[in-house]
């Protein structure tokens, strides 16, 4: 299995699980965030996985976050397109992990080790999660 397909079955898996509202707290830092204020789209693109979070508790109200796993000519890319807040990361050259969004997409640049690193900034929950599909596919 390629990273893509890890990140997206990770991602997937959580969202089937109903931890999607858990996931995006820990990850983007969403404050007075509940399951019934979001809508969530996920994406298994040909060489991306994309996420798309359309809520109505921030200010950038439609965010579309796309890790690219081929392009390696940027880090990372934010434009505002139609009142559509984007955020390209492109995996390959991922290396300053200053934020758990960039820790998110650094976690899935690596070929070993996944489990220790994401116990660095995930909740338990998701390194329980993530520890299957990598170890009982």
């Amino acid at each position: 299995m390629s990273n893509k397909d890890y990140m997206y079955k990770f991602i997937k898996t959580i969202e089937e699980n109903n931890q999607l509202t858990a996931f995006i707290i820990n990850i983007f830092d969403y404050e007075g965030l509940h399951d019934y204020n979001y809508i969530f789209r996920l994406i298994n693109g040909k060489n991306e996985v994309i996420m798309d979070i359309y809520d109505n508790v921030s200010v950038n109200r439609f965010n579309r976050y796309i890790f690219n796993f081929i392009d390696d000519s940027f880090t990372i890319k934010k434009q505002e397109e139609n009142n559509v807040f984007i955020t390209m990361i492109s995996i390959k050259n991922v290396i300053n992990k200053q934020n758990k969004l960039l820790k998110l997409a650094y976690l899935f640049k690596l070929d070993n080790n996944k489990i220790a690193y994401a116990k660095t900034f995930l909740n338990n929950e998701f390194v329980i999660i993530l520890d299957k599909i990598i170890n009982h596919q």
